[in-house]
């Protein structure tokens, strides 16, 4: 498999005030932390975004625009798969901006259950659409969906039978999102606390 890694941070973040990718956690942004991440899989790494104004500062990787006419995380990923599909990569992994505890098995996992279908991650009883493999054959797929007027991951997830990927949860649930102040601030609590 020939997967690329697509950073899903096109949000606008209104719980957070907008800015969520530039949020300082441990003194480092949420972009940073999670480019960091996404290196350490190893695949090319691509960030999606809602336009290229969005972030003022951008970091030297590959830029994707979110499909304009698709609304939420869904006009990301929608435009992650047509790239990929025009650079020859078979695969696009998801990962969002705004969960910083991601495991470090993530890809292996996704990759390993996959078997040419969609996989997505699963933890405490919760679906992760975001985590996702999403395979560049289902495109066509996936287009169709959003022509009828889907904008769910989760939706899409269903109709194209994805394969779930189940998590334990230790003190920590890898997959907790920093939606709003309080998260962020819990966070970095957290943070210290580890140190």
């Amino acid at each position: 498999m020939k997967p690329v890694t697509l950073i899903l941070a096109g949000g606008e973040g209104r719980r957070m005030n907008g800015g969520k990718p530039l949020r300082l956690l441990g003194g480092r942004t949420l972009l940073a932390r999670t480019l960091d991440y996404a290196h350490q899989l190893d695949f090319p790494v691509a960030l999606g975004l809602r336009s290229h104004d969005q972030i003022s500062s951008i970091p030297e990787l590959k830029i994707i625009e979110d499909r304009p006419d698709i609304e939420g995380p869904l006009g990301g990923v929608m435009a992650g798969l047509a790239w990929a599909d025009s650079k020859g990569f078979n695969a696009v992994l998801t990962i969002p901006v705004d969960m910083p505890w991601l495991p470090d098995d993530l890809a292996r996992r996704l990759i390993e259950k996959a078997n040419g279908e969609p996989s997505y991650a699963y933890s405490a009883g919760n679906a992760h659409p975001i985590c996702a493999l999403w395979p560049v054959a289902k495109l066509g797929d996936a287009e169709c969906y959003a022509a009828k007027g889907g904008r769910s991951l989760r939706g899409l997830l269903e109709i194209l039978e994805a394969r779930r990927v189940e998590w334990p949860v230790g003190d920590q649930d890898p997959f907790a999102n920093l939606n709003d102040p309080l998260a962020l601030a819990e966070a970095e609590h957290q943070l210290q606390k580890s140190r």
